[in-house]
């Protein structure tokens, strides 16, 4: 069983409760802009799914069948245990070495991104995971049925979501034994003596055994981001980043060898240095670009839209024509690129939004012309009035705005 979907409602309902604790202590830790893009790469994490050919899967059945390995029982809880420690301890080095080789920091990145930190950034997860699986091999060449590990990596996911919060300090001997917000704090912090400290999903233990442990002081106060801050709202750009930088690297590398190591050296290497970690600052003020009160709530109500749109072509892209789902995949990469734009006061942020908005009026119109439209076929009439009622609610508010401006109500900026 996944436990990530089943949790899907308590997230949302426990950043509200974060959110509105922050507000009455008068210590908020939410940004608009910040929380949206960390919100759209936890959807878009779960969206690509429909994209992946599996390979990871190609390449483990594989292997167990080539193998000839036999899975044990289920019937005994001992054995749900035993995989449940022995889950977190591959994730444990899989996450050690997502922030020591660049292909996987590459991929792990877009979790380290924000400077704030609450339970949004729990859900800011990466959509470029293509190399990680490697680590949870032991697991499958021991014989563990593949619903044990789904159940038990879900369920150490579920777990890391609440450490993610700055409003709860210290739990006595807890931070000592599993990971909490006390010491999870110290692995997002970039001051030195906190930089790439404390892997553990769920035990804090593996620290302890493996020398990178290290318990958040207060009198030196945690900060968030990554040493070359991203600068950007938009998750697309915010998934590809490193990618992109290393495979630069790895172009402009003299020889052969080094094209090949740019990808395993430290993220913190570059071209011009490899030695050393990177001093870059980490104090820097916090990527916030001006924007107003309609565009900051316009973008918030567009990105609960895009949510509950992708949420519904991941539970029924299986029974949808295939031209269909990657039109609609589109469509949704769209959504968020558009509503990065607002959020950072882009050029042609309207004309853009008109350009999406027309083309869902479209796809509306134009669906039942290319598919069958009934309740057993891939598109109800239902979903069509809902698109087309996207379009009104949304067309309106634009134009509501665009009048308040023209006749001198401009609203003012946040």
């Amino acid at each position: 069983m996944n436990f990530v979907q089943l949790a899907i409602p308590f997230f949302i309902l426990a950043l509200l409760v974060e959110f509105s604790y922050g507000a009455l202590l008068k210590r908020q830790t939410y940004r608009l802009g910040d929380t949206i893009t960390s919100l759209q790469l936890g959807v878009l994490s779960r969206l690509v799914g429909i994209l992946r050919l599996s390979f990871s899967a190609l390449v483990i059945s594989w292997l167990v069948g080539k193998l000839g390995v036999v899975t044990w029982s289920v019937d005994h809880w001992m054995h749900w245990v035993l995989s449940f420690i022995a889950y977190d301890f591959c994730y444990y080095w899989k996450h050690r070495f997502g922030h020591q080789w660049r292909i996987m920091w590459a991929s792990h990145v877009a979790h380290h991104q924000s400077q704030d930190y609450n339970l949004s950034t729990a859900l800011r997860q990466t959509s470029t995971d293509y190399v990680g699986f490697v680590f949870y091999l032991p697991l499958y060449l021991l014989g563990t049925p593949i619903e044990v590990i789904i159940s038990v990596g879900s369920l150490n996911l579920v777990y890391q979501f609440w450490v993610h919060t700055e409003h709860v300090r210290t739990l006595g001997v807890l931070d000592y034994l599993l990971v909490t917000p006390a010491n999870h704090r110290v692995h997002h912090a970039v001051k030195e003596g906190y930089l790439d400290k404390n892997y553990g999903g769920v035990f804090i233990i593996w620290e302890r055994l493996f020398g990178t442990f290290v318990m958040e002081e207060r009198e030196k106060p945690c900060i968030y981001g990554i040493r070359h801050p991203l600068n950007s709202y938009n998750p697309i750009w915010a998934n590809f980043h490193v990618w992109w930088e290393t495979l630069r690297f790895s172009i402009r590398a003299p020889t052969v060898r080094d094209k090949f190591l740019a990808w395993f050296r430290s993220p913190a290497w570059t071209l011009r240095d490899e030695s050393g970690i990177d001093e870059a600052a980490s104090e820097v003020a916090k990527y916030n670009p001006l924007s107003s009160i309609f565009e900051k709530s316009y973008t918030f109500v567009q990105f609960w839209i895009f949510t509950g749109l992708a949420l519904a072509l991941q539970a029924n892209h299986l029974t949808m024509p295939r031209d269909m789902v990657l039109i609609a995949f589109a469509w949704l990469i769209s959504c968020v690129l558009v509503q990065s734009m607002w959020l950072e006061g882009r050029r042609y942020f309207h004309l853009l939004e008109w350009v999406r908005l027309f083309a869902l009026l479209l796809f509306s119109f134009s669906a039942p012309l290319l598919w069958t439209v009934n309740e057993s076929g891939p598109i109800s009439s239902e979903t069509i009035l809902v698109f087309q009622a996207i379009f009104g609610f949304s067309g309106f508010a634009l134009v509501m705005n665009w009048l308040a401006k023209k006749s001198g109500l401009k609203l003012l900026k946040a």
